[in-house]
């Protein structure tokens, strides 16, 4: 291998960073202008828009086939004939799926009850062609760990989305202003993509190394047609059966997780299947228990952290016509702590090519929670919400167990990285419950719990994984100094994993 473990190490680590500066700073963009929007807009507005929006995710799961994850395994010496190839049939994806949304969005308003669902999700369709405009720049940017373009991109869709939104709900427009803010952000993200990356399509339909692409791609869009149904059957449960208004709490009690936790695993998936890509079998499995000993770290306090505030900051964020939030709030921040959890084990199978594991596990598990959500959605959103959180936490466990075999590690090497920090956020847990308490006021419990949790947290975490902090900063930063010279991070893993 080129890359030394801990030039690949310091790559992934900055990668990671350069990705959360993304989706931290387009996040915190969405959080701003959806607590503007909630304001403007009535929760029968969000949830009409979350229906079109789940609608549309469904048919995003076979947007390219898999070709642009395809395209990330490929040699340097594939990559300018492979990236022609997922470019041409991505459009030609991204124009069927646009006229198969107009052509559907009336069957889909109907089955909802919503009439104005046509309309909206015939505009909303548009997002498949823009996206397929710059998919294939984004899988190139990724490839390359360029993360300063994705950053760059998204922070600029998220601006633009958020802009067009406020301006038009300020104009009266409804759950109008939110489609047409999607449309908006994504166009100009499309087009700074293709400022940014240096990669200029040819016109012409190329079926080069098209069989090999689709022969890895297509295993993986299976995948991911059944994460999205595993992780949207919820939304249709409730729209269906308990309406848009419910719907629309129930998203805003998914917001706050979603943006704190459930994008750290999204970073981590992007960031993670190039970087294991690079990985020979032995350093796979020291690559596999740091990622997994870090984002326990940060998703577990997070995850604590939220559900222990969720009623100051639903409070203060979305105002108190949302207080029907605050539960959802707490019970999603647990099933997106399980769901980020599940990232490492899951980017491991999808590298070692053992996806047919992943098809095979996700196909009960999916028929399980659509028969739980058919006895249980009658009960409310509350109810919804605490059946995928049981669920999802079923699923985190048992792909550790079968990664573990993979690799041939045994399982107490796994579960030896999340009791530090799953101790150290239950005293950071239990502080924060007491200060909700005894604090009324939501802006003055956050101004309290907030600094008073992170360093209670920080400090517990030192006095059980010094040696693994430590070794965190030297990867993300070599030839930096430190205090006290402990083990690195593929030490760490390694004796971990004896």
């Amino acid at each position: 291998m080129s890359d030394a473990p801990q030039d690949l190490g310091t790559r992934t680590l900055r990668g990671m960073a350069w990705a959360y500066g993304a989706y931290g700073s387009a996040r915190v963009l969405v959080l701003v202008s959806t607590a503007i929007l909630a304001r403007l807009l009535t929760p029968r507005d969000f949830g009409v828009v979350a229906l079109a929006l789940v609608a549309t995710t469904f048919l995003e799961a076979i947007k390219d086939m898999g070709l642009s994850q395809a395209l990330i395994i490929a040699t340097p010496e594939e990559e300018a004939a492979r990236a022609q190839t997922v470019f041409a049939w991505s459009m030609v994806l991204g124009i069927i799926l646009t006229l198969l949304t107009a052509v559907c969005s009336p069957l889909i308003a109907s089955f909802f009850h919503q009439p104005q669902l046509t309309w909206l999700l015939s505009v909303l369709g548009l997002n498949f062609i823009l996206n397929a405009l710059g998919g294939t720049h984004y899988a190139l940017a990724r490839k390359h760990l360029n993360y300063r373009v994705r950053t760059v991109s998204e922070v600029t869709e998220t601006s633009v989305r958020g802009i067009v939104a406020i301006s038009l709900a300020l104009s009266g427009l409804g759950a109008w202003s939110l489609v047409i803010g999607y449309v908006a952000g994504t166009a100009v993200s499309t087009l700074v993509l293709w400022l940014k990356v240096d990669f200029r399509p040819r016109l012409q339909l190329t079926r080069t190394h098209l069989r090999d692409l689709l022969g890895f791609g297509a295993t993986l869009t299976v995948v991911d047609i059944g994460a999205v149904i595993f992780y949207n059957t919820d939304y249709l449960f409730i729209g269906r059966v308990l309406g848009a208004t419910s719907l629309g709490l129930y998203t805003i009690g998914f917001r706050i997780p979603e943006i704190a936790i459930l994008n750290i695993a999204h970073v981590a998936a992007d960031v993670l299947f190039p970087a294991y890509s690079a990985l020979d079998r032995a350093r796979l499995r020291e690559g596999y228990l740091t990622s997994l000993r870090y984002m326990t770290m940060l998703t577990v306090p997070l995850a604590v952290g939220v559900a222990a505030l969720a009623r100051p900051l639903i409070l203060v964020i979305f105002g108190h016509k949302w207080t029907g939030s605050i539960p959802i709030t707490r019970a999603i921040a647990c099933y997106t702590l399980f769901a980020s959890l599940a990232i490492p084990p899951g980017t491991v199978l999808k590298v070692t090519r053992r996806t047919n594991l992943m098809v095979a596990f996700s196909i009960p598990v999916t028929g399980v929670l659509i028969v739980l959500l058919t006895i249980f959605t009658k009960h409310g959103i509350l109810t919804v919400a605490l059946v995928t959180m049981a669920l999802q936490a079923t699923i985190a466990p048992i792909q550790t167990i079968v990664v573990s075999r993979q690799l041939a590690l045994p399982l107490r090497a796994s579960i030896s990285e999340l009791i530090p920090p799953i101790l150290a956020a239950a005293a950071m847990g239990s502080a924060l419950v007491g200060i909700d308490h005894l604090i009324s006021s939501p802006l003055e419990a956050l101004l309290v719990g907030v600094p008073v949790g992170a360093a209670i947290y920080l400090g517990a975490l030192w006095l059980m994984a010094r040696e693994e902090l430590r070794a965190l900063w030297r990867t993300a930063f070599p030839g930096a100094p430190v205090a006290d010279q402990g083990e690195d991070a593929a030490v760490v893993s390694t004796r971990r994993a004896r």
